[in-house]
């Protein structure tokens, strides 16, 4: 879970204004302000949108057990393109997956093909998926 400190201070680490994270979660500036100050409820949705958010910028978050007993905490990934490297990979794998359950489903000779034929319809489908994965992930436009 995080808490008000740990979206405080990872938003100082990166110097992000309050409604320039909420732009970037894509919740309102309203949500970051009630987290940031401790009071008032929040759905999972938020929560989750807003820490993806900062991990995705390049911070990580300590819990007490991988802080050696310290608390809670906030530090800027080592790597900060991991984060968003691993999403991408992960995304393109699950359309991948998708991509060739539901071509074997709709024909079930697809693997019987030559394999350059195969290549070409997997590479069209994977790269139509990657570009929109992509786009949604950094939540940018062509």
């Amino acid at each position: 879970m995080m808490t008000g400190e740990q979206l405080r201070a990872g938003r100082a680490m990166l110097r992000l204004e309050q409604a320039e994270l909420a732009e970037r979660a894509g919740v309102s500036l309203k949500t970051i302000k009630r987290l940031e100050s401790t009071s008032g409820g929040l759905n999972a949705h938020s929560v989750y949108s807003i820490k993806k958010a900062l991990e995705m910028a390049g911070i990580e978050f300590l819990d007490s057990d991988n802080f050696r007993g310290r608390g809670e905490g906030v530090r800027l990934r080592s790597d900060p393109t991991a984060a968003l490297r691993r999403e991408i990979v992960e995304d393109v794998m699950r359309r991948l997956e998708v991509i060739l359950q539901m071509a074997a489903e709709k024909d079930q000779d697809f693997f019987e093909r030559p394999v350059k034929e195969l290549v070409a319809i997997v590479q069209k489908e994977v790269l139509s998926g990657v570009r929109e994965s992509i786009k949604g992930i950094l939540r940018k436009e062509d």
